[in-house]
């Protein structure tokens, strides 16, 4: 795929096609065996407590733990097995490695003060704000929709402040629109994660410190 000149990330967006979104077993269907399997699992465990020498106790429970998995989608399987991992291992990884930026301190001041950088900043956190926070707000304002009980707009600017973060998509961004300027791609990669590293704390910061106002 790369070799191809077609950009990888689409090789995980082929693959993703081709995962199931429809369990194995009928809903219904295994509503009904699972109450026959509780019922075998039961009579098993009355004849013998330990599982280590109760075989059947021990075939029933594994049969049981295997139809489990098989009524849920694949697709959501996949989801929450890699979610941990990917959250905090593959894309804190793939996000470094992908961003390329040389780290030289004795030139970082002037490259934070570049204006390309502090234009890329200053559109995530500051246009990430006042899109989602101000969108929602003139929504709710228009008639157009109402919050969810529980949910306030300080919630929604603690949102729009982390709406901020951007790493692939912003990356991926910035190499298609500064292609031929290495410099000012540089510049932009640099600004996406000073913008994501302000926006995260930020947002972070806003929400701990509105909550219990805002739960009250």
């Amino acid at each position: 795929m790369l070799m191809s000149g077609v950009h990888a990330t689409l090789a995980g967006i082929f693959l993703a096609f081709t995962i199931p979104m429809r369990p194995k077993y009928d809903p219904d269907r295994f509503l009904s065996q699972i109450n026959e399997m509780v019922g075998q699992i039961k009579r098993a465990y009355q004849r013998e407590e330990n599982i280590v020498i109760n075989d059947e106790l021990r075939a029933r429970v594994r049969a049981l733990g295997e139809g489990v998995q098989l009524v849920q989608a694949p697709a959501q399987i996949l989801e929450r097995k890699m979610h941990l991992p990917s959250a905090y291992l593959v894309i804190p990884i793939f996000s470094l490695a992908n961003a390329g930026i040389p780290i030289d301190w004795s030139s970082f001041g002037s490259i934070v003060t570049h204006p390309v950088s502090v234009g890329i900043a200053t559109g995530l956190v500051a246009g990430k704000l006042i899109g989602i926070a101000g969108f929602s707000w003139v929504a709710v304002r228009l008639g157009w929709t109402s919050l969810p009980h529980g949910l306030n707009f300080k919630h929604i600017v603690g949102v729009a402040l982390m709406g901020g973060i951007g790493f692939t998509m912003s990356i991926f961004i910035a190499e298609l629109g500064f292609a031929h300027h290495a410099e000012d791609l540089l510049m932009a990669k640099t600004g996406i994660l000073l913008a994501s590293a302000l926006a995260g704390v930020s947002g972070f910061l806003w929400l701990f410190f509105t909550y219990e106002k805002s739960a009250e």
